[in-house]
């Protein structure tokens, strides 16, 4: 740090403190005042400090000194005329976070944790905290770093013209959807976010940034380039990216969207969700006023993005009215994806429902397996009665063997006994309680 920030002679002053994996202490604050302004980012901090052990001949110090060190340079940030130290840290790190189970993997154990308490005890003294990215700011940044910019005025002309339609829609019918489309700010919204729908953010940055791995502003720039970029190979020309819209059966955008859930989640997308051999895909095949919308894939789509990451939460799944935010398009009638939802439900694997709320889980539904299980029940219960018979005479009068058991009777009959024929029947009996009976 002293060499980047002075040189040789910046480093000589602090030379002997490093060959002794000592801190330095106020001659941090001289070196940021001689040297500034200066600008220090440290990331991964955690994951070096808890690689130290309690062995004192480490060139960087031990675990205490290493916090020694720490202190020191807060404290010569937070003192220096232009110095600005920028520090990044987990977010959950108490045993009672309710994900502390798994900010393990990113903390890394008891070692990790211990780090990071020490570190946030030394920091918090005069820290200046800095939330993560909002959904709002979540807009721009997307947008600046995956579209060009608007500078045309036929450009903002087109964005106003879509945030309207989209608005208007929602208000004549504001029965459909959340209460919230009705508000003069959500229209703002729609232009904030454009060429992406707000939903598709709030579902981001509401309900994926829930998971551990999930990380709030690398995520979401990883899914939404992948989503952008399939949609432009396939030359989308909708006027909003919304969650239907989103092509889960691209197995780009399919990979970041399962990556940070078990791989359980694979085979349902296939099956329930999006995909070539897909329940979604075979209804809007069969009943063509939704496929003429694609309506049935679009909800599942909508579905599969507002549940996924929830699955396991109290309030999981969302609102009918929340899936047609996330599927209708001005133009279109909401009633039209509401019959889509109900065919949908009806008919897949993994979907439930609990009053107006929908989602996907990874275990089969009751209803689900009950209608298997009955079927399953019918063919066990089927049983025969087989009687062979040679000729249209009846049954050889020299059988061999009469062999009973609670399913079958059998005629048993050696090759020898059956006559010469050119043809050869088979019949089937059902059995009645009384044959059974005799059997026995």
């Amino acid at each position: 740090m002293a060499w980047q920030l002075g040189k040789a002679d910046a480093f000589a002053r602090i030379a002997a403190d490093d060959e002794r994996g000592t801190s330095p202490g106020d001659a941090l604050r001289e070196l940021m005042n001689e040297y500034g302004p200066c600008l220090i980012l440290i990331d991964e901090w955690v994951a070096y400090a808890r690689q130290l052990h309690d062995v004192t001949e480490l060139p960087g110090g031990n675990f205490e000194t290493h916090f020694s060190f720490a202190q020191a340079l807060t404290e010569s940030a937070k003192l220096a005329r232009n110095a600005l130290l920028v520090i990044s840290l987990p977010a959950s790190d108490t045993a009672t976070s309710p994900h502390a189970s798994g900010d393990d993997e990113e903390v890394g154990g008891e070692r990790g944790r211990a780090a990071l308490s020490r570190l946030r005890n030394v920091i918090g003294r005069v820290e200046s905290s800095w939330a993560p990215a909002s959904t709002e700011e979540g807009f721009e940044i997307v947008r600046r770093r995956l579209f060009e910019p608007l500078i045309e005025r036929d450009q903002f002309v087109a964005r106003d013209t879509v945030a309207r339609e989209f608005f208007d829609f929602y208000r004549t019918q504001r029965a459909e959807f959340p209460p919230e489309c009705v508000d003069a700010e959500y229209e703002t919204r729609l232009k904030a976010a454009y060429p992406i729908h707000p939903e598709v953010f709030d579902r981001l940055y509401t309900d994926w940034s829930t998971l551990v791995k999930f990380q709030r502003t690398r995520g979401v720039l990883r899914l939404m380039a992948a989503v952008i970029h399939s949609l432009w190979e396939r030359g989308d020309r909708n006027p909003l990216i919304l969650p239907a819209n989103i092509p889960i059966d691209d197995p780009r955008v399919s990979d970041e969207l399962t990556r940070y859930l078990s791989d359980s989640w694979k085979p349902i997308i296939a099956k329930d969700v999006d995909g070539p051999n897909a329940l979604p895909l075979r209804i809007d095949g069969d009943v063509p006023n939704l496929g003429k919308f694609a309506a049935t894939r679009r909800v599942a789509r909508t579905i599969y993005l507002g549940s996924a990451p929830t699955a396991g939460a109290s309030n999981r799944g969302l609102e009918d009215r929340r899936v047609k935010l996330g599927c209708v398009m001005p133009g279109e009638s909401p009633a039209v994806f509401g019959d889509a939802l109900r065919r949908l439900t009806s008919a897949a694997t993994y979907l439930y429902t609990d009053g107006p709320r929908y989602w996907y889980d990874t275990q089969p539904t009751v209803t689900k397996l009950a209608d298997d299980r009955a079927e399953q029940l019918k063919r066990d219960r089927t049983r025969f009665t087989m009687n062979w018979s040679c000729g249209c005479g009846g049954i050889s009068s020299s059988v061999a063997s009469l062999v009973a058991s609670t399913h079958f009777q059998a005629l048993v009959v050696t090759s020898r006994t059956i006559p010469r024929r050119s043809w050869l029947c088979l019949g089937l009996n059902v059995p009645t309680a009384r044959t059974l009976a005799a059997a026995h």
